[in-house]
This record gives C-alpha cells, structure tokens and sequence, in this order.
C-alpha cells in the first residue's frame, strides 16, 4: 500500500497529530490505551473529519482539508473490522455474509468468490446457522468474511480479537496471517497487543499521546534507546520460521529444524497434529530467553544456540542483547546488572538458553 497520512485532530483536552507514510503491504499501529489507535482508525475510515491535514491512499485522496476533499466511509472502499462482530442477529450467517456484497460497483475485479472466503475462514459448516448461536470467535470470522466480500481496497482492523479468551484468539489470528497472504489485501492492525500484530507483521507505527513515536521494523525500533522506550511492557517476541522434523510422543516434543542450519534442532511441546515437513511460524519471548556463557548439560532448558552479541541497546531498567545465532537474530532481554555480571559487549560469544514451553506457535 501506499498510504500517506498528515492529519491534526482535536476532541476536547485530546489531540492526535500523527504523521507518517506506509509503503508496506501490511502494518500495525500499537501503542498503550487512550494513546490515538482508534482516533487514528476512524480518521482513516472517514468516521470523523480532521481539522487539518491530508490522507491519502494511492491515487485516493479520501482528505484534504486545503483542497475541501472529504470522501464519505461508504466511498473509501476501505474494509472495516471492529472489536465487536456488529453482525446483524436476526440474519443467518450466510445473510449476515452477503450483506459485505450489497455495493455490486465494488465487486466487478473481485479476484476472489464467495466460496473462496468461505473456504479461507473455514465456516462452510456455519452457513446455515443463526448468529445468535456462534461463539464469540465464529462470530469475528464471520464479521471478517463479510468484510472481505465487500472487496476492500484496504483492511483496516481495530483490536478485532480484544475481549476473546486465549482460545478463540488462536482461532482467529491465523486466519488474519492467511488473508493477507493469500488475498493480497493491504491491511492496518491496531491493537495494544504486540504479540497480536506480530502474528500479521513485524512493520509497526508506534503512538503514544495522539503522537506517532516511531515507525519501522521491530528489529529496527529495539535498536533505539527511544522507540525501546515505547514498547516497555510489550511483550518482546523472536520470529522464526522452521520445519517440523519429527514428533517424540514418550519425551513430549516435536523437533523444529532450522531453515539455514540443520545443525540444531529445537524442541517445542508435542504438537502432533502437525505434519512432518511443513513449514510454521514460531515465536520465543525475548524474556524467555536466558543467556550463557558455555553451553550448559544439566538444565532443563533443552534449547541452546551459540551466539555472538551484535548490539546491547539500553533502555530505563532493562537492556535488549541482540545475540546472531543459527535461528538468526534474537532479541534476549536481560538486566543491566546481567550485562555488568557477565562482561557482555560487542562481539561476546555466549549460548542462548530456552525451554521447550517458551516456544509458540503463530
């Protein structure tokens, strides 16, 4: 996507004055609560007015306040995904689904048939069902489906799991990853959640009272002493991809091979519903991960990769080591005091240590 946006906005005591410009086919916006997310989310669909300030997508100008360029939601084209499903009860899901394609102008390139969105969401079986009748997790694929019938030139989703328990987020974020790869369709998460939008991308605009505080990469923004300031208390996570090698049901573990170096194998919990030879996304917390000076034999912490420190990135009470490993670069965090105890700089050669459990599967 190509979206530019220069927008100032107030609403009594709040302003949101947020600058930037997303070249990326996907992006989250994360930041704490009351920090300008949803403001921002409804600046861009169109659900408010700016007082200043342009937005832009493409060759849509959908704001320009010099230019007296307003564009109604219903014309933006944009996709629209709420922390509540906002399904209509009285309609059956499929209803509920074919109401996303009421606007039949915006349909006419649709790459995509009803049947595909019904395969991708795997809701084939809810069809015929009532709304009132789905679980909370249903019913946000159901309000995601109808969405992208609608043939959105833009996704643009705010905390669309917030509110769900553990078990039904997990239903929904990997189809969210799935959509995006396979539909091809420019998408905004925003969520207080950093492991949520690391789920979709690791491209995030950072806000903090109204204000964007940086823009980037999550292994650009953890290189500042700055932005790592903005994301004290998120939960740092490492992305890896890897292959299913085998499953180990008497010791409780799938091993994981490594897509540069076939020399180690990690273990995660026993997940035997995988497929030996296919390729998943795994995350380790950064606080999840311990730090060595030798490999160590009699630890539960099965999962050891040598490492040279890249960078150590200090920021308030914590420090970041950036540690080059076979998995590649992971982030461990670690005290100050840590770095002090174990003489750690540039060029240290340590053992990254983790467990079995600290490994999710995204």
């Amino acid at each position: 996507m190509n979206l530019d946006v220069d927008i100032l906005y107030k609403q009594g005591n709040f302003l949101l004055n947020a600058e930037f410009k997303c070249f990326d086919s996907a992006m989250g916006v994360f930041g704490p609560s009351g920090c300008g997310k949803s403001t921002l989310f409804r600046a861009i669909a169109g659900l408010i007015k700016p007082d200043r300030g342009h937005i832009t997508l493409g060759e849509d100008v959908f704001f320009d306040r010099d230019r007296h360029i307003f564009v109604p939601p219903h014309k933006r084209g944009i996709g629209l995904v709420f922390q509540d499903a906002r399904l209509f009860p009285h309609w059956s899901v499929e209803q509920n689904l074919r109401a996303g394609e009421c606007l039949k102008e915006r349909l006419k390139d649709r790459p995509f048939g009803f049947d595909d969105i019904v395969e991708l969401l795997n809701i084939k079986h809810l069809i015929e069902r009532e709304v009132t009748d789905l679980s909370g997790g249903e019913k946000q694929r159901i309000a995601i489906g109808r969405t992208l019938l609608s043939n959105p030139k833009l996704l643009l989703m705010d905390e669309p799991v917030t509110g769900l328990d553990v078990s039904l987020k997990m239903q929904i974020l990997p189809f969210l990853a799935r959509i995006h790869t396979r539909l091809k369709i420019p998408t905004i998460l925003i969520s207080h959640d950093l492991g949520e939008i690391l789920q979709l991308t690791d491209q995030l605009l950072l806000m903090r009272k109204g204000a964007v505080t940086g823009y980037g990469t999550l292994d650009r923004l953890v290189q500042s002493p700055k932005t790592l300031k903005e994301l004290k208390g998120a939960d740092l996570t490492n992305l890896i991809s890897v292959t299913v090698k085998n499953h180990q049901p008497d010791r409780g573990i799938t091993h994981l091979l490594l897509p540069d170096d076939p020399t180690y194998i990690l273990g995660m919990e026993l997940d035997a519903g995988l497929a030996v030879g296919k390729e998943i996304n795994i995350g380790i917390a950064a606080n999840q991960i311990a730090l060595a000076t030798d490999r160590i034999h009699t630890i539960s912490m099965r999962n050891q990769l040598p490492g040279t420190v890249m960078k150590i990135v200090h920021a308030a009470d914590r420090s970041i080591a950036h540690v080059e490993t076979p998995a590649g670069i992971l982030f461990a965090e670690i005290t100050p005091g840590t770095v002090q105890d174990m003489n750690l700089r540039e060029g240290s050669r340590i053992w990254t240590l983790f467990k079995s459990m600290a490994i999710q599967r995204l």
